[in-house]
């Protein structure tokens, strides 16, 4: 007993018991037929009438696209320069200080200023990239860093020119890594862009526009209906990221995002 209470999964589900309790105990204090804090019945009711409408879906799939195109563009670009920077000690000394700038400033700061650059319905697709790609970026830096020593060694013996050595070598010896580190930053690139879209208010067709328009109407039911079709992708990425991370440390690698 003692054992099946002390399992993850079991702590994981009862957390999720707790929040629906608290969520019952604040609604019944503050909410207002609905209009401010919604029940859990109130949105179960409105989540219902939504996973019925067919545009509910167009805006989950233009959420997706706008998260995989920058995410996929974050990734090509953490993986070309986190290769130069494994592989060349100066380089990653190098690129520090933009890495640094790049995970400190605020992300709405970045969504406001890609509005103004750019159409506001591309701005999560630039959100993603710039904040996804310091992650990215780390765990192909920390794959390439963990590479034995003895094997670069014998590969210069063996007549292995650096850059060979890096894509040959290296690189599938780094890819663990580099999984974890695209597992943890999925999650994240997710929220970023409905975050987003939140934000711009302009951006059609995604679940954060609908969101937008939902509180604009004063739908309070249906901005926490579609939070939580987010809250429960998001809790599903979340499990699949603990399960790689936890077959990531059997196998004795640990991806510090916060580095």
């Amino acid at each position: 007993m003692r054992k099946f209470i002390s399992n993850r999964y079991t702590l994981f589900s009862l957390g999720i018991l707790f929040v629906i309790g608290l969520w019952f105990i604040i609604s019944a204090f503050f909410d207002v037929n609905g209009a401010i804090f919604p029940s859990p019945i109130l949105t179960l009711q409105s989540f219902g009438k939504i996973l019925a409408q067919g545009q509910t879906y167009v805006s989950l799939g233009y959420t997706f696209l706008r998260m995989i195109i920058g995410f996929v563009i974050s990734f090509i670009l953490a993986l070309i320069f986190g290769m130069i920077a494994g592989n060349w000690p100066n380089m990653y000394h190098f690129f520090k200080p933009l890495m640094t700038v790049l995970k400190s400033i605020p992300t709405v700061a970045f969504v406001f200023v890609f509005v103004v650059m750019s159409n506001a319905k591309d701005a999560p697709i630039y959100v993603v990239l710039i904040i996804c790609f310091p992650i990215l970026y780390e765990a192909v830096v920390g794959g390439f860093k963990s590479v034995d020593k003895d094997i670069i060694e014998a590969s210069k013996v063996d007549g292995a020119a650096s850059v060979k050595s890096a894509f040959y070598i290296k690189f599938p010896l780094a890819i663990p890594y580099i999984i974890v580190g695209i597992v943890s930053s999925f999650a994240l690139s997710f929220k970023i862009a409905i975050m987003a879209e939140v934000i711009t208010g302009s951006t059609k067709n995604g679940l954060g526009s609908a969101i937008h328009y939902a509180y604009t109407q004063m739908e309070m039911p249906d901005v926490f209906a579609y939070s939580l079709i987010v809250i429960i992708l998001m809790l599903l990425v979340t499990l699949l990221e603990d399960i790689v991370k936890q077959i990531a440390k059997k196998k004795g690698i640990v991806i510090d995002n916060n580095k």
